[in-house]
């Protein structure tokens, strides 16, 4: 009788310690590929900012040019796009707290839309997530 109750809480305690190697493998691979995602979002963020940046680089340059010969000297044409660049700059400074709040809440939406993911795949039709019922189903 003691021979079975060891092998079971042998085999009890195999049981566990793989449980939590492979909760841990899972665990790891979720933050892996949150940080994949992570990177992703921000390098696609990045090309995008460096486009946007040469494009706008370039139409003061054309907007310099162009007040320039309107204005009938080049050089006030680009004082005056240096005046729009200032005021850019300015209400960039002046948004400051909501365009990085804007930015925070974009990563924090890419970091956790696997978890949101993970819960519309477990939920059944009559609004059940894992054996419980969701408010208002």
């Amino acid at each position: 009788m003691e021979n079975i109750a060891e092998k079971t809480f042998a085999e009890l305690k195999e049981d566990i310690s793989t449980y939590v190697e492979l909760r841990l493998e899972l665990l790891k691979l979720n933050t892996y590929e949150r940080v994949a995602k992570t990177m992703a979002v921000f390098s696609y963020g990045i090309v995008l900012i460096l486009l946007a940046f040469f494009t706008i680089l370039f139409l003061f340059l054309a907007l310099g040019f162009f007040l320039g010969e309107l204005l009938g000297s080049i050089a006030l044409g680009f004082v005056l796009v240096v005046g729009m660049y200032l005021l850019l700059f300015g209400i960039i400074i002046f948004f400051k707290k909501k365009i990085t709040s804007k930015v925070m809440n974009e990563i924090i939406i890419a970091m956790m839309s696997k978890d949101e993911k993970d819960n519309e795949e477990t939920a059944d039709p009559a609004g059940h997530i894992d054996g419980r019922t969701t408010p208002g189903a």
